[in-house]
């Protein structure tokens, strides 16, 4: 019998508890399997899935080659699903092992209900789409064959799609070279190109609605997207944070639909002047959303007027999560991330923290109030040393008609030793609103 369900291979009962009660709002039920070191006996299982929408298995020492154990699951399976893996500390060492041969995205235990939620939505959400398209694919395929498509016959002609994905062959089936992606969005313009990924203008060809797709270089990135894409789910509920479409999978990449926002980057709009109350709604919008980030745990890490737009309604919304960090497993993040005027002195010595955006929001603040960036070099190093080095000019030496409060909130954010600024955006807003209770309106930033 066909079912819509999520797998879940040896978990123990505390792990199926928490993901069951995470799954109840996706109609999807589970069906536990503790099969000890014998994940062959899943064959039978996966053999009848139509409806199956993910499958969670949990690593362990018992499994002896985890690798070949995952590799057996993706051998048994009849259509495309995506594989989470839990694993114990323990065994994070074979972490890459495991997502080479098929996993497609996993989790360091024990789990938690708000991170791992989040993570859980964005792969049944992907589940849901895999399942989708693949149940478009037979219909098509009944329809030119005129008789039943039987699963096993299904799966050969999604491996015969794969593989001529991968070899990127005149008929330019590799996500960035094809015209629809997902069956659903077709391409319209490329939007940007980045380190990471690229990033389209798509259109719904059911609904004609727009989004953005962001495609990454090589699958060995997958990984990184699936985890901006739980990032999106936990902002969801923001106004000013991008929302996350759906996950699809193309060519062996997954991809992330989005939502696309018109209007003007912030630099753009500061290039073109922008007056006391567009400044201080802008910043405004732009403290709350990363307070409710920090809430959960999330800093940006590349917080910069080019990755914030700003509607013509004047409604802001903060790009680019792909930099940033889920901090629930971790307090500091150890790769140098972020755009150099903007990176705090901890964030150039690769120890991101949360304090590492309340230091950029104090950037931009300082350039909003006085026009000027308080550490500017054309040399990089110069620069690097700068902000590692030298304390920058008070804000109201450049602006004397700033108010001294106002400064002093600016140079707090600022302060070289991290403990010893704002905690996080949370902070820095109440201090804000405290002393100028009407910030937002106009009256305070020149």
């Amino acid at each position: 019998m066909p079912f819509d369900k999520v797998v879940v291979i040896n978990a123990d009962a505390n792990e199926v508890a928490c993901i069951a009660r995470l799954t109840e709002d996706f109609d999807a039920g589970i069906r536990v399997l503790d099969l000890g070191d014998d994940l062959d006996a899943a064959a039978a299982v996966l053999a009848d899935s139509d409806g199956l929408r993910l499958i969670v298995v949990r690593m362990s020492v018992a499994l002896g080659r985890g690798d070949q154990a995952i590799k057996r699951l993706r051998t048994a399976m009849v259509q495309p699903v995506p594989l989470l893996i839990l694993i114990p500390a323990e065994l994070t060492s074979r972490l890459r092992q495991y997502l080479r041969v098929g996993a497609d995205d996993y989790w360091v235990l024990p789990l938690d209900s708000v991170a791992f939620g989040s993570r859980l939505m964005v792969m049944l959400e992907w589940g849901r789409t895999m399942m989708r398209s693949t149940a478009g694919g037979a219909a098509a395929g009944a329809s030119s064959t005129k008789q039943s498509v039987s699963l096993r016959h299904r799966f050969g002609l999604w491996l015969r799609s794969l593989f001529a994905s991968d070899a990127g062959g005149a008929e330019g089936t590799a996500p960035e070279n094809m015209a629809i992606i997902g069956g659903t969005w077709e391409k319209e313009r490329r939007l940007g190109f980045g380190s990471f990924g690229e990033a389209w203008l798509v259109r719904s060809r059911h609904g004609g609605e727009q989004a953005v797709a962001k495609i990454p270089h090589d699958q060995k990135l997958n990984t990184k997207f699936l985890q901006e894409g739980a990032i999106l789910k936990r902002l969801a509920q923001h106004p000013n944070a991008v929302k996350l479409i759906e996950v699809v999978k193309e060519g062996r990449k997954v991809i992330l639909i989005q939502e696309y926002v018109a209007g003007s980057t912030l630099q753009e709009l500061i290039d073109q002047g922008m007056d006391g109350a567009a400044k201080e709604s802008a910043f405004l919008q732009l403290v709350e959303v990363l307070a409710c980030a920090h809430r959960e745990h999330i800093m940006h890490r590349d917080i910069k007027p080019e990755n914030i737009i700003i509607t013509e309604a004047g409604v802001l919304k903060l790009l680019d999560f792909g930099t940033g960090k889920d901090l629930v497993k971790r307090s500091i993040s150890s790769t140098v991330v972020g755009s150099r005027p903007y990176m705090a002195p901890e964030q150039i010595m690769g120890g991101s923290r949360v304090a590492s955006d309340v230091w950029a929001l104090g950037v931009l603040l300082y350039a909003l109030a006085t026009e000027c960036l308080p550490f500017y070099a054309d040399n990089e190093k110069e620069l690097m040393d700068l902000i590692l080095e030298v304390a920058p000019e008070p804000a109201c030496n450049l602006e004397p008609a700033l108010p001294p409060a106002l400064s002093e909130i600016i140079m707090k954010c600022l302060v070289k030793h991290w403990p010893d600024r704002y905690p996080d955006a949370g902070a820095l807003k109440d201090a804000l609103l405290t002393a100028f209770p009407e910030f937002g309106a106009g009256g305070i930033l020149p």
